[in-house]
C-alpha cells in the first residue's frame, strides 16, 4: 500500500469445521499497532458468513480493481457470500454464480467524519472459460447513523442524482474475463467498466481496465505474462456531469478509507501501464518482475489526493522465493523514480524480506 513504506505482521490462524479465524497483528512504520486482515468466518453449505477487516478485490485482475481493491487499508465489515452451481441441463456442469455483500464504514471519507459503504458483487460463470461480474458501491449516511437512504436503495440500482436519495454516493459497472488455449499455452483477457456517478439507474462518467495474461507452461522456465492497463481520466460529458476529476470524487463523499481511494492507487485523472509476470527457475525457487509507467494528476488539479501536479513515472520490482512444504522465503527489490508530495512518497530504492512456517 502507498502509505505504509515498511511494516511487520503477525498472524495467528485457528479452523475447526464451519469456523475459521485469523488474528493479523501490523506494526507499521510509525509504530501503530493494527489489526488488518483479521477475521472470524462461518460456513455452511453455498453460505459464509465473515466478520473482520479482509483484503478484496473486486476484479477479474490478480492486482487491480477500479471499485474495491487492496489499495487502501480494509473496511471494517461484515460480508454474507453465497457461491453455488446452476445445476441446470442447458448450461455446463462447470457452470456456477457467486454473490457478495459487504457492509462497512469507510474512515474519514465524509468531511473528515465516518460514513457506511454498502457493495455487491455478483460473478456469473456460464462456461469454464468464460465469466462476467456486476458491481456496485453505495456510500451513504454518517458516524451519527443520519441516514440518507433506505438500505434498499444502497442495494438495488437507482437514481442518486434527484430526490431523497441525491446524497447517496454511487460507483456501478461491470467485468468480463475470457480464457482460450492456443496450442499448450493459455491467453486470458480481462477488462472492467465501472461508472462514478448513475445517471438514470445506469453507471456513467466511465473508466477502464483492461489486461491480458499468458500462461506458457511448456518452456525451461513455466512463465506467466502479464500486460494491463488502467486509466482513471473521464471525459466532459455534453450534459457538464462528467469530466475532469470525476472518478472518485462526489460532492458529499469522498471514496476514500483512512484517505486513500478504494479503488485504483493511482486515483482520479491517473493512467497505468504495467508489465508483469512470474517465472518458475525450480521446484522451490519462482521469480516475480514487473515494470510500470504512471500518470498521476493529469489535468495539474491541486486539490488532487496525491500530488499537487501532474507527475509520471515509473517503478520497477524484482522478487525471489524460495518455498517447501512448511518454509517459505521472500526477498523483493524496488525502485520509482517519482514523487507524490501531498502522500509523502518520494523517489526511492527499496528491498523487502518476509518469511512464513507453516506448523
Amino acid at each position: 500500500r502507498t502509505q505504509n513504506k515498511s511494516n511487520i505482521n503477525f498472524n495467528l490462524e485457528y479452523s475447526k469445521r464451519s469456523i475459521s479465524s485469523q488474528l493479523s497483528l501490523n506494526l507499521d512504520d510509525q509504530g501503530k499497532l493494527k489489526f488488518d486482515n483479521s477475521y472470524i468466518s462461518y460456513e455452511n453449505g453455498i453460505t459464509n458468513i465473515n466478520i473482520g477487516k479482509i483484503d478484496r478485490m473486486w476484479s477479474f485482475s490478480k492486482k487491480s480493481s477500479l471499485i474495491l481493491s487492496s489499495n487502501s487499508r480494509p473496511l471494517e465489515a461484515i460480508s454474507l457470500n453465497l457461491q453455488n452451481k446452476f445445476n441446470t441441463n442447458w448450461l455446463p456442469s462447470t457452470a456456477n454464480w457467486s454473490v457478495q455483500i459487504i457492509n462497512g464504514p469507510t474512515r474519514n471519507s465524509l468531511n473528515g467524519k465516518n460514513s457506511m459503504l454498502t457493495g455487491t458483487r455478483v460473478v456469473i460463470k456460464p462456461t469454464e472459460k468464460f465469466s462476467f461480474e456486476l458491481l456496485q458501491t453505495s456510500q451513504w449516511g454518517d458516524q451519527n447513523d443520519k441516514l440518507y437512504s433506505s438500505n434498499i436503495d444502497t442495494l438495488l440500482p437507482s437514481n442518486t442524482n434527484d430526490g431523497i436519495n441525491s446524497r447517496i454516493n454511487k460507483m456501478a459497472g461491470f467485468g468480463l474475463s475470457y480464457s482460450a488455449a492456443l496450442g499448450e499455452n493459455t491467453y486470458h483477457f480481462y477488462s472492467q467498466t465501472i461508472g462514478e456517478d448513475e445517471a438514470g439507474s445506469l453507471p456513467s462518467c466511465l473508466t477502464w481496465l483492461t489486461g491480458l495474461e499468458l500462461t506458457v507452461p511448456r518452456i525451461k522456465f513455466p512463465t506467466i505474462l502479464t500486460i494491463e492497463a488502467i486509466d482513471t481520466r473521464v471525459k466532459k460529458s455534453t450534459n457538464g456531469h462528467c469530466g475532469p476529476n470525476t472518478m472518485y470524487n462526489n460532492s458529499v463523499y469522498d471514496y476514500i478509507n483512512y484517505d486513500t481511494v478504494l479503488g485504483a492507487p493511482i486515483d482520479t485523472e491517473g493512467t497505468s501501464l504495467e508489465i508483469f509476470g512470474k517465472s518458475q527457475i525450480s521446484e522451490k525457487i519462482n521469480i516475480k518482475y514487473s515494470t510500470k509507467l504512471l500518470t498521476f494528476n493529469d489535468k495539474d488539479w491541486s486539490g488532487h489526493r496525491l500530488s499537487s501536479n501532474r507527475e509520471t513515472g515509473l517503478v520497477n520490482s524484482l522478487g525471489i522465493s524460495w518455498n517447501t512444504n512448511k518454509l517459505k522465503f521472500d526477498i523483493n527489490i524496488y525502485n520509482q523514480d517519482y514523487v507524490l508530495d501531498k502522500s509523502d512518497i518520494r523517489s526511492s530504492f527499496g528491498l523487502g524480506f518476509s518469511s512464513t512456517v507453516i506448523f
